[in-house]
């Protein structure tokens, strides 16, 4: 089937206009994907209406893009979306086999269709909004995703102004627990084995005001007792550790949904902070 929708969206007929050619050549780039689009989000991308993606669909034969998505899940061995580049021979073949690597990667694979029905559910953009309008934005993490969480504390902070990571040295988080400022934002991130801080930080937070976003797995049994809004992601089922690749995927999508949505703003503090760092000679020139 993908081969057939290749091939015909290449078609004379099917790049007659400008918006003919832009859907077009879209599918025909991103035929993987296909699986995680909406026509609204194609269209977004495409900066053309929602109302001509659908025409365009009607014409390849598809009343939608549902529709097509079923047609390529039938057409095609395994879901586009769980495809990678090359032949899937070999890597199907090592999952027959039961090879160590193959099976990681598949449970990746399946992890990342389940970080996309998060983004759809209300709580997703609970979390956007909350992280665009609060005052200051705390955030929190140990142990082994402390790193990624400072990645995001630090690439959150080229989006908006007072952002800042909470290493808790200080014994008493009272940046954060202090009252001074309204509308303060605790993103707090763990998974299992949990840091014996994190669930007390989160209830001190609520009791002094501060909205908690947690983001953590499903084996978290305290999630939604503790924090205002949970994010909740697939916990690792490997043999040896904890992988960083679904969290560090939601902490991506979540800035890149953030950009989206803060649009020129974010180009304004880039240029900003890219002037700063010209001036203090962090980076070269």
């Amino acid at each position: 089937m993908s081969k057939d929708l290749l091939k015909l969206v290449q078609s004379a007929e099917m790049r007659k206009s400008k918006s003919d050619k832009l859907i077009a050549s879209y599918i025909e780039r991103n035929i993987a994907e296909l699986p995680f689009e909406t026509a609204k989000s194609i269209a977004a991308r495409l900066e053309i209406s929602q109302m001509t993606v659908g025409r365009y669909l009607r014409r390849l034969g598809f009343d939608g893009l549902d529709e097509l998505k079923a047609a390529l899940r039938r057409g095609s061995r395994s879901n586009p979306a769980w495809q990678i580049k090359g032949s899937l021979d070999r890597f199907q073949e090592d999952l027959r086999d039961g090879k160590f690597l193959a099976g990681l990667l598949q449970q990746q694979v399946e992890n990342l269709g389940l970080i996309y029905e998060l983004t759809t559910a209300p709580q997703w953009q609970q979390t956007i909004d909350a992280l665009i309008s609060a005052s200051e934005v705390y955030v929190a993490a140990y142990q082994n995703v402390r790193g990624i969480a400072q990645y995001f504390a630090a690439q959150l902070s080229y989006t908006r102004s007072r952002v800042s990571f909470m290493d808790g040295l200080n014994g008493t988080y009272a940046e954060l627990l202090d009252g001074a400022v309204e509308g303060r934002v605790l993103f707090l991130h763990d998974v299992r084995r949990f840091a014996a801080k994190a669930r007390p930080l989160a209830e001190e937070a609520r009791r002094a005001g501060v909205k908690v976003i947690l983001l953590t797995d499903e084996f978290c049994p305290w999630a939604k007792e503790v924090s205002d809004i949970s994010l909740v992601i697939p916990g690792s089922h490997g043999p040896l550790w904890d992988g960083a690749a679904t969290m560090t995927a939601v902490m991506d999508l979540l800035l890149a949904n953030i950009i989206v949505v803060l649009s020129g703003k974010v180009g304004e503090r880039v240029e900003l902070l890219t002037r700063l760092q010209d001036v203090f000679g962090d980076f070269e020139s």
